[in-house]
């Protein structure tokens, strides 16, 4: 669906199932995957996939698997979800599973793919987007793609045995990334 020389990103499938559920399970993960329990169930990753083949129409939800151009490598997902027609915005997500591919611009690529793409053809006037105040990776990545922090959300999400801070960010069309 769309792609670069590095990447391409198609639609989720079941077939990704595997090694969502091992990511969805790893302590190390799930700390910087804001809102995710502790644990997830084999089946709830199985419902989300499902969720995911249905039109964005009718769900708020656009979500597409990462794979690495060369072997076909799942690496993750990419998501715009709470989309919000009328007024032409959308949330922004993104989780890359492997470890080995943290800061290493994977991030930076597929965020400025899906950028163009909730811009040019979706129509989004703003993309918005929040993020574990604590995960600087994920905001220096942000800020590199055009992204402004909007403000702090203090003790929001109880993560990790304490409650955590979360920062809201957003990018307007225009902006250059």
């Amino acid at each position: 669906m769309l792609s670069n020389e590095n990447l391409f990103l198609r639609p989720s499938s079941t077939a990704d199932a595997p090694l969502r559920y091992q990511w969805f399970n790893d302590p190390e993960f799930t700390k910087l995957y804001l809102g995710r329990p502790a644990t997830t169930s084999y089946r709830q990753i199985e419902e989300e996939i499902g969720l995911s083949t249905s039109s964005p129409l009718s769900t708020g939800l656009f979500e597409l698997s990462i794979r690495t151009a060369g072997d076909n490598f799942y690496i993750g997902n990419t998501f715009f979800r709470k989309i919000d027609w009328q007024n032409r915005s959308a949330e922004y997500g993104i989780f890359l599973g492997p470890q080995e591919l943290w800061g290493r611009k994977t991030g930076t690529e597929v965020t400025r793919m899906m950028l163009q793409y909730g811009f040019d053809e979706f129509g989004f006037h703003r993309i918005w987007l929040t993020v574990f105040s604590y995960n600087f990776r994920a905001i220096k990545c942000f800020e590199k793609c055009g992204f402004e922090k909007e403000g702090l959300l203090r003790h929001v999400i109880f993560s990790g045995g304490q409650f955590n801070d979360v920062i809201l960010m957003s990018i307007i069309k225009g902006s250059a990334f």
